[in-house]
């Protein structure tokens, strides 16, 4: 086919113009490509309010943990011991400790028991001699001296059989205490006699420490006395761990030379052992209102300490802030611009970015509504 010039100068000059269409078409589109690929995605955080809180200052000093009962258990009986029980034993109250030779103890109770036997025959003879002579008294046929020395003898019988009762109870006694038992449930920590070793009265024979009832014993500055109140709270950590709990007694005496007093923290299911070290934050003053945030939410950076506040439209702000005390979970903020109730970060806080969405994890009910 066969095209006039004009014809041909015509279709070079639709296809120019179809090539500039599509060129700004194309481009057109590829920006706007480009455009949602430089939006950061939404980020997945949750979310925990910051609060009005009362903010106690913690004091904090060294402290050990120990038991509230931890004994040299002593024997009462002198003897060759003949059984000790075995290091790292655990034990129940009224169980055998040790045991020394009781053999002449036995004997004792022996012993005893025949005197008592000999006594009591002759405070019952004593007792119808007794009832005879005063049934002779009421027919006059017998003198009033000798009446008078019939109830002594009956008298002294009397007191010879509570005496002989008492001996066979002590020689019960001594024979129960050759058995040394636990006075209360404990791990026996150590043992300072062995099997065939003599045994004196008072001598230690085990260490015997109750493992679950656990308590700290710390030492406070006498200028706290006033402050310290047996049920404050106070928190105990050891560089790892963190714990709350509750000041059992402050005991009101303060030592002259370090001007300290002593105070004991109850621990409930503790995983200390005795013997830990650990420190003991004990409130300093009554405390104060302040605004404090969760530990999680908080970011530490070389450049300072900030959250990430949510604001209505989901976009994450991130605001500096300066921390003061501690109070379990929650930090005290001495400066920035939070509020009571603001929504923090807790958990995403690393991947954001300041103006970023987000979305709210809403697996838990109670962040999802905060």
């Amino acid at each position: 086919m066969r095209f006039t010039r004009n014809q041909t100068l015509t279709v070079v000059a639709m296809t120019i113009l179809s090539g500039v269409v599509f060129f700004f078409s194309r481009t057109g589109t590829v920006n706007a490509q480009a455009d949602l690929q430089n939006e950061p995605a939404p980020v997945v955080v949750e979310i925990a309010p910051a609060v009005t809180s009362t903010i106690v200052p913690m004091h904090w000093v060294p402290g050990s943990v120990g038991s509230r009962h931890d004994a040299h258990v002593a024997s009462a009986e002198s003897g060759r011991v003949i059984q000790v029980v075995e290091v790292g034993s655990q034990v129940r109250q009224g169980d055998v400790l040790a045991r020394v030779d009781d053999e002449a103890l036995a004997l004792a109770v022996r012993q005893a028991e025949a005197n008592l036997q000999r006594t009591e025959s002759r405070r019952e003879y004593a007792e119808r001699q007794a009832t005879r002579m005063e049934a002779m008294e009421q027919r006059s046929s017998i003198a009033e001296a000798q009446l008078d020395q019939i109830r002594t003898d009956r008298d002294e019988r009397r007191q010879e059989s509570a005496e002989a009762g008492v001996a066979l109870a002590d020689a019960q006694r001594r024979l129960r205490d050759a058995t040394i038992r636990a006075p209360f449930d404990g791990t026996v920590a150590e043992r300072f006699v062995e099997v065939g070793e003599h045994l004196n009265v008072g001598a230690p024979v085990v260490r015997l420490v109750n493992t679950v009832d656990l308590e700290i014993i710390a030492r406070a500055p006498v200028a706290m006395a006033a402050v310290l109140k047996s049920g404050a709270d106070v928190q105990i950590r050891d560089g790892q761990r963190l714990q709350d709990a509750k000041l059992r007694v402050v005991v009101p005496v303060g030592d002259a030379a370090s001007r300290q007093l002593e105070v004991r923290v109850a621990l409930e299911a503790s995983a200390w052992t005795v013997g830990s070290a650990v420190e003991v934050g004990l409130p300093s003053d009554s405390g104060r209102a302040a605004i404090a945030v969760p530990r999680d939410a908080l970011v530490l950076r070389n450049d300072g300490t900030y959250v990430f506040r949510i604001d209505a439209e989901g976009k994450a702000e991130r605001l500096s802030v300066e921390t003061g005390e501690s109070q379990g979970e929650m930090i005290e903020v001495l400066s920035g611009a939070l509020a009571n109730g603001d929504r923090l970060v807790t958990r995403g806080a690393e991947r954001l970015e300041s103006g970023q969405k987000v979305t709210i994890d809403t697996r838990d009910a109670a962040i999802a509504k905060a």
